[in-house]
């Protein structure tokens, strides 16, 4: 199925100039997944703009609607790229604290422009944010002028209850809302989307045009045809089947050595909290040391370090890479915890 859809892809002839909102067919197959998938209808409220990526669709709307010196609120710890997004654009990037529920939104400092956020499974500790805290943070949106960025990176991937609304689906008014294929099918498509209300959504259009951007049509063409015959949808339904025995896997090696999991039962990782940075750095450097690399929290965070250990992806590794890497990245954390020696 993805061989058809690259040949068809393929088939196109040669462009003369691009679409700067997006393929129409790209357009159209994300309307109905984002319907299908994640409960937001995209219609006459709403406009579908093609992007590279959720990183590469905060720096558009930094550049459209913002100004260099403009502050924009984070989650901390948080997605580092569109930090590193948002500071190019020349915006202020001040941190907020999460809890179980998500942002706090009562911590938001005053005069933010935005609010950036990834609720169907914060990143990186996977929390998810509850109704009451979505409700909040649309109102304090709505009482305060700003928008909020909703960072859809994994949205599809949950498997133990049916997601929340979005936010997008809740206060199209207030929410942009930023999807990506990284996680349903490859980091490297490059290819995500943008819905937004239509003077937000012909802002970034102008944008593109002063600067003469605009994302490729290759992987909207893929992604498309992908979608024309219904193997988007198959892959993932099997996404769906075939992910969360990996989950297990992992979070049965480290529940053997006493090791909880963080966050909810969705994604493509889970988070092992330690007690303080020097647990987090023994075990990332004794796992090194035996050939697996660990990401750790410190390095998600804007503000001072409050929460340590580190993130473990179990979608990407072959699944014999997975059994042999997992053991040793929970020998190493448990060791580190515990403070043993190795």
């Amino acid at each position: 199925a993805w061989r058809r859809a690259w040949r068809a892809a393929g088939d196109h002839p040669a462009d003369t100039r691009k679409d700067r909102a997006g393929e129409p067919a790209f357009r159209a197959a994300v309307a109905e997944h984002l319907l299908r998938h994640r409960g937001l209808a995209a219609g006459a409220a709403s406009v579908v703009l093609a992007t590279a990526g959720t990183s590469a669709g905060v720096g558009e709307l930094a550049s459209a609607l913002l100004r260099p010196g403009d502050t924009v609120a984070i989650e901390d710890p948080g997605y580092q790229r569109a930090v590193g997004a948002l500071r190019a654009a020349g915006i202020r990037v001040l941190p907020v604290p999460i809890d179980a529920d998500g942002l706090r939104v009562e911590l938001i400092p005053p005069g933010v422009r935005a609010v950036y956020c990834t609720p169907a499974h914060q990143f990186p500790l996977g929390a998810r944010m509850q109704a009451a805290r979505r409700v909040e943070l649309i109102e304090f949106a709505r009482a305060n002028g700003v928008f909020v960025i909703e960072d859809d990176y994994d949205g599809e991937l949950r498997y133990d209850t049916a997601p929340l609304p979005l936010l997008a689906a809740m206060a199209p008014d207030v929410v942009v809302h930023l999807g990506t294929t990284s996680k349903i099918i490859a980091t490297t498509l490059g290819v995500g989307w943008l819905v937004a209300r239509p003077d937000i959504a012909d802002a970034v259009l102008a944008w593109r045009a002063e600067t003469g951007t605009a994302p490729s049509p290759a992987g909207q063409r893929v992604l498309s045809e992908f979608a024309r015959h219904g193997d988007l949808a198959r892959h993932l339904r099997r996404l769906r089947r075939v992910v969360p025995p990996r989950r297990a896997l992992v979070v049965d090696a480290l529940a053997r050595r006493g090791l909880p999991v963080v966050g909810d039962d969705a994604g493509s990782h889970v988070v092992v909290e330690l007690p303080d940075a020097a647990a987090e750095q023994r075990a990332i450097a004794a796992a090194r040391d035996r050939g697996v690399l660990l990401d750790g929290l410190a390095r998600h965070h804007l503000a001072a370090a409050y929460r340590f250990g580190v993130a473990i992806g179990y979608t990407a590794p072959s699944t014999a890479d997975l059994v042999a890497a997992v053991p040793i990245a929970a020998d190493c954390l448990a060791a580190a915890r515990h403070d043993l020696p190795r």
